[in-house]
Formats: C-alpha cells, sequence, structure tokens
C-alpha cells in the first residue's frame, strides 16, 4: 500500500552560484523557468526547449551600490609606541565602547536580500519536515516491528489474517511515509553548486589556506569592548582597556549553504558567526537569524599594537619592552606602590571589520604576520572581481 502525504511543501531547485570577475550571480531552476539573482537586479528566463526559443524578463532593478571602502587594507598598518606619552592635561573620562554588530535584519547588503530570501525560505521548510520526520520514523519503526512478529510467527498469521493484513498495511503505509518525507527533504535542499572562475578561485583557495593558517595562532580574542584609560590618575602607560574573549578560527561550513567545500569560520563571542563563501560574507546569529553581505560593503582595518599582557604572552608572540602596573608620566617605575610590578608588553595583530549596515566586530591575534598574510590574500581576492562593471550594469 502506498502512501501520498497530502501537504502541500515548496520545492527548491538548485540553487547555482556563479562567482566571476563581474561579480555573485545565481540562478534558480532550469528550463524551461529559470529565475537569475545578479548585481543588475532578478529576471526570469522562459525557454522551450530544444528551439533555443527563449524570453527574458526584468523581475526587479536593484539600484547601483554607493561607493563604499573597500577589503581589509593589508597595507595601512597602525603601530602604537609601547609607552604613548603622557597628555599634559587628564583627559576625559569616556563610555565603554560596545563591539557588537547591528541585528541581522540590517546587515544584508541590497543586492544579496533575495538570494537571503531564498536560503531563509530553504531553512524553515526543511525544519518543518524535518520534524515531521522525527515523529514518522520512530511511528515507522513500531509498524514494522509489530508486523514482523506476526510474520515470522507462525500461528497468528493464520488465525488472525484480517489482523495480520492490517498490521502489514500499516506498515507499509508508515514506511512510505518517511519514504515520502525523505524525498520532500531532499527537494527542499538548497543543493548549491558554485562555479568560481579561474581567475576568483586561485585568490578565494590561497585566502583560505592562509586563513588555515592564521587559525593556528597560539591565542585569538574577540574584542568586545574598549575604554580610554585616564592615563595619570590610574598611573597607567595603557591608552585603552580591552574587553576580550578567546575564541577559535576555523574551516567548517554552514547548514544553510549545501556545499562541499569548507570555508573560513571566524568564531564570535557576542553576535553572529562569520563564514567566508565565494562572493559573499554569510553572518549566522541564530538558525533562522543570518544576514548575507557583498564583500564590496565591507571596509576593514588590519593593525599592529603593543599591548601590555597580564595573562601571560603566548608561545608565537614577541615581547617588544616592559611597562609597569604602576607608572609614573615618564613611564618609570612608581615607587609609591610596594607591590608594584612589571608587565610584559607584547606585539599583537588586530583586524576590525566594519560595514554602512552595521557590522563591525574587532579580533586580536597573537602572531601579526599570519593576520598580515591573510588580509593580503583577502585583499587579493576582493580585488579578483570588478565592482565597478557590477555597478556599470545595474
Amino acid at each position: 500500500m502506498g502512501w501520498h502525504f497530502r501537504k502541500s511543501f515548496k520545492v527548491i531547485p538548485g540553487l547555482r552560484l556563479n562567482l566571476s570577475r563581474r561579480g555573485l550571480s545565481a540562478s534558480i531552476g532550469g528550463a524551461p523557468l529559470t529565475v537569475n539573482i545578479g548585481p543588475h537586479g532578478i529576471t526570469g528566463t522562459e525557454s522551450i526547449p530544444g528551439t533555443g526559443i527563449s524570453y527574458r524578463e526584468y523581475l526587479s532593478f536593484v539600484q547601483p551600490r554607493r561607493e563604499t571602502p573597500g577589503t581589509p587594507n593589508s597595507d595601512g598598518r597602525e603601530v602604537s609606541p609601547a609607552l604613548p606619552p603622557l597628555p599634559a592635561t587628564p583627559p576625559i573620562s569616556r563610555p565603554i565602547e560596545q563591539v557588537r554588530s547591528a541585528s541581522t535584519e540590517l546587515l544584508t547588503s541590497e543586492s544579496l536580500k533575495e538570494l537571503k530570501k531564498l536560503m531563509l525560505m530553504t531553512f524553515e521548510e526543511r525544519e518543518d519536515i524535518s520534524q515531521q520526520l522525527d515523529s514518522a520514523r520512530p511511528a515507522r519503526d513500531l509498524a514494522s516491528e509489530r508486523h514482523q512478529k506476526w510474520e515470522r510467527g507462525f500461528l497468528f498469521k493464520r488465525l488472525f489474517k484480517k489482523a495480520f493484513a492490517r498490521r502489514k498495511a500499516e506498515s507499509e503505509t508508515a514506511t512510505a511515509k518517511v519514504a515520502e518525507l525523505e524525498e520532500q527533504l531532499r527537494l527542499t535542499t538548497v543543493a548549491t553548486h558554485v562555479e568560481i572562475d579561474k581567475e576568483q578561485a586561485e585568490p578565494y583557495f590561497r585566502m583560505r589556506d592562509d586563513f588555515a593558517a592564521m587559525s593556528e595562532c597560539a591565542a585569538i580574542w574577540d574584542i568586545k569592548s574598549h575604554q580610554a584609560t585616564d592615563m595619570i590618575h590610574e598611573r597607567t602607560t595603557a591608552g585603552r582597556r580591552v574587553e576580550r574573549q578567546r575564541v577559535k578560527f576555523s574551516l567548517s561550513s554552514c547548514d544553510l549553504i549545501q556545499w562541499e567545500q569548507k570555508v573560513p569560520h571566524l568564531k564570535n563571542s557576542k553576535g553572529g558567526d562569520l563564514f567566508l563563501y565565494p562572493g559573499f560574507i554569510l553572518y549566522r546569529a541564530a538558525q533562522q537569524a543570518f544576514s548575507v553581505i557583498d564583500y564590496h560593503d565591507v571596509s576593514g582595518k588590519g593593525a599592529l599594537v603593543q599591548f601590555q599582557e597580564q595573562e601571560g604572552v603566548p608561545g608565537d608572540s614577541k615581547v617588544v619592552g616592559q611597562a609597569w602596573a604602576k607608572a609614573n608620566k615618564d613611564g618609570s617605575r612608581d615607587k609609591r606602590f610596594a607591590d608594584n610590578f612589571q608587565i610584559a608588553v607584547a606585539l599583537y595583530g588586530e583586524v576590525t571589520l566594519k560595514s554602512e549596515s552595521g557590522l563591525w566586530e574587532e579580533f586580536q591575534l597573537s602572531n601579526p604576520d599570519r593576520l598580515q598574510q591573510f588580509l593580503s590574500s583577502m585583499n587579493a581576492f576582493v580585488s579578483s572581481f570588478d565592482k565597478s562593471a557590477a555597478s556599470a550594469t545595474a
């Protein structure tokens, strides 16, 4: 006995992402109807298979993106002195500045909003079917067990033929239900095929390799907040106070995008994780809370910083000086404090990622050379697709 699931559901056709010099484009479906999402907007193409006849229509139009600063610049490094000069007058006490991105509703780039809608629709449909599968599978196992008990025996299936037939039908129905739900789950998967032109593939995978090397830094911190210090009254030579938390970087994947390749994953302690896919950055705060951000909408800054480290200097960091916990204006030891002690000054790398839509993330790494190499390769990758060409076609 077969079983036909009456619930309507959305069949999500394959999603094809293409990254070329002109930027990221996505096509959904196939002949006779294909929907294309690109920097110029959304178009629908209807075709008659085998004839070469097709009709193309603009479904929506994306206004050209305003010029924004480019990707993290590996050459614009700022070096803070180990012992900043003390100001002549005490600075005004500044509030704690929280480093945190805006809500996921605001972060998505205008050119990628349709792609996000597709990903969200797919996720919601899969969640619904997955929940039904979680209930259907135990029911199938129970029905199959009840049928097999009588099937393996000799007496009951002959004495109670109608009851045995009912058990058999229930087992077949439950099995068919699970099979149909599994097929629906397959059809609602965005089986992503990512095509990357050679001109973009080489710098992307080089960036990924450099990210993997950077992930092996002895320490990576997510900067949560910073605050300017009152150096005179606090008797310190540190210009700012930083709250940070250890995090891990790794090559990983996100269930929203079905792709066989692993991508750079930046773990975030105070908001959404960042996944660096070809053509876009995925910001994932929760299961259904995520944003899709164009690389060109992100500005970044890499810097060398000399940090007064009181938690122990990581093994791959350089110690470039010493500072007193309580210091005079000239940086020398303040002898009024009997328990005064010296603090190692370590050389770290910091990177800040921002966008006009509200992305703001900062990370500190123990090995600045590996950060420098990653930023350099990331800059080369983003430069490989032509922003001006994409804007000109919009």
